[in-house]
């Protein structure tokens, strides 16, 4: 009977499952941020760079073709942790394609594992389910100028031990344009079950703080034991990619923000950095 019943549910997810086509191009630039002239790559859904990676929402079965376009000079790779990790190098000036199935629910990292990729900032986020929720993204990344120049022409390809950042993004911006992108900026009514996908991007691990609530950890590829906690700080490893659950169970307009003082800082400047805000309606 059981066997009957396993099979009867691969059956079920087979024949609701969606095939998909989703085309990404890696691009890099110089942009300037806060003042700050900074090298810069990301994955985009068209050829014209934003700092924001793309965001890509699924549903649990779906099967994936992913179209990944390299514009940089440079080669890069596709890198989903453990779903896509070997032959997966795109060259310079070409398009590859990956086929991925997602079978279950939760958050997925999507990177270039090169110096002048992740290091860079070309990483993106994956959010499988959750149908009908509110849905929300942060992708956290942390850089350094001087040290984003030497990647990106080649200079090193290491992370200095005594690495220290200027500047700390949320989806490609920092406090207060985070209030401006509507991935970044939560809102909500009080009895929604909000989800907010998490993706650490950059090279520091980061505790965020919510005010006036707690969230639940539905997902986390890093700190898989922390799953089940329910906290109003949560810790973020390097290269974590996280689900979490938010119930408000009061109106207002509370900050979320990471609590390492310097990550909320414009070079040096506060406030800024990885800081947005919660605005939660009766």
């Amino acid at each position: 009977m059981k066997q009957f019943f396993s099979i009867w549910c691969l059956l079920v997810l087979a024949l609701s499952a969606h095939a998909q086509e989703v085309t990404l191009y890696i691009n890099a630039a110089l942009p300037t941020i806060y003042t700050q002239d900074i090298a810069a790559a990301s994955f985009n859904f068209s050829p014209t760079f934003e700092m924001k990676n793309a965001i890509v929402e699924l549903e649990v079965g779906d099967e994936v073709q992913f179209i990944i376009h390299n514009n940089d000079t440079v080669p890069h790779t596709f890198t989903i942790d453990g779903l896509l990790e070997s032959d997966n190098t795109i060259a310079p000036s070409t398009f590859e394609e990956f086929s991925i199935s997602f079978l279950e629910s939760g958050t997925h990292r999507f990177y270039s594992d090169l110096a002048q990729g992740k290091w860079l900032g070309a990483s993106g986020s994956i959010l499988v389910g959750y149908t009908g929720n509110p849905k929300f993204h942060w992708n956290l990344f942390d850089l350094q100028t001087q040290l984003s120049h030497d990647l990106q022409q080649g200079v090193t390809d290491m992370i200095p031990s005594d690495y220290q950042p200027e500047m700390f993004l949320i989806n490609g911006a920092f406090y207060p344009e985070t209030l401006d992108d509507e991935d970044t900026y939560i809102t909500g009514a009080v009895g929604d079950q909000i989800i907010i996908s998490i993706v650490n991007s950059g090279l520091m691990d980061h505790i965020f703080h919510f005010h006036g609530y707690h969230v639940e950890i539905l997902d986390a590829k890093v700190l898989g034991d922390r799953v089940g906690w329910i906290k109003d700080s949560i810790p973020i490893k390097k290269g974590e990619a996280m689900t979490v659950l938010l119930v408000p169970d009061k109106p207002g307009d509370y900050p979320v923000h990471d609590h390492n003082l310097i990550a909320v800082t414009n070079v040096g400047f506060y406030p800024g950095g990885m800081l947005t805000y919660l605005s939660i309606a009766e």
